[in-house]
């Protein structure tokens, strides 16, 4: 009978811890397919009970984050940024003029900064009205990624073939670490241009409360069954 209750006791405990390890992280995508007017202020985005915090900054390079606030915006193809071009410096929040209507370094460098609640890892990225401006790879448009506030590349090509397609960036091929909480991804260079319509993170999955219920149950069991051995001893 004793023999009996620790098998069932330690067959608690271990289904628990397995059932914890085995809790799959979840690939979440984030569409930028919608409706929002230019703002300074912050975006969210959210998909089922995830949500992710967008906003748009110009003024980094290669090494630096962009720093400086300017107006994001979302319509049917995605997100968009506004900086101003030229000499115009943006118009207002509802009308920005003057400016591409996408996420370009036409002008002034443009980083879109995602901010979700907890670390997730990058699995990919879906562009459109990138512009190809040719048959060779090094006339294709460019985007850049920061990890954080660390630059990961600031010239990697969308994708080759015709001009204004929809393309999907494949984080996996870049490899290494691609977890982190904040991501910028921008325009850097001359003439890159483009609108981010969606954004796929993996995020670790939190192990229902019944799982932790029945390793503290079996713990529990344990504590007492040793307990009571000390206690006769």
């Amino acid at each position: 009978m004793k023999q009996s209750k620790t098998i069932i006791t330690t067959a608690l405990v271990l289904t628990g811890f397995l059932a914890a390890s085995q809790t799959q992280a979840a690939a979440v995508t984030f569409n930028f397919s919608s409706s929002n007017a230019w703002t300074k202020s912050d975006l969210v985005f959210n998909s089922g009970t995830d949500s992710v915090t967008v906003g748009a900054f110009n003024g980094g390079n290669d090494t630096s984050v962009s720093s400086t606030r300017v107006f994001v915006g979302a319509n049917s193809a995605g997100l968009v940024a506004c900086s101003g071009g030229n000499s115009n410096t943006g118009g207002s929040a509802t009308g920005c003029s003057g400016d591409e209507h996408t996420i370009s370094s036409n002008g002034a460098d443009e980083d879109i900064k995602f901010t979700f609640s907890q670390e997730v890892t990058l699995l990919s990225a879906t562009f459109k009205y990138w512009d190809g401006k040719g048959s060779s790879a090094s006339d294709m448009d460019d985007f850049s990624l920061f990890v954080g506030t660390t630059p990961r590349f600031t010239d990697q090509t969308i994708i080759t073939g015709s001009n204004d397609g929809t393309a999907t960036f494949n984080f996996a091929t870049v490899g290494g670490d691609l977890t982190d909480s904040v991501f910028y991804i921008g325009a850097r260079g001359d003439g890159d241009t483009f609108k981010l319509y969606s954004l796929t993170v993996e995020i670790p999955a939190v192990p229902e409360p019944s799982t932790y219920l029945l390793m503290l149950s079996g713990l529990g069991l344990l504590g007492w069954k040793f307990g009571r051995k000390s206690l006769k001893a």
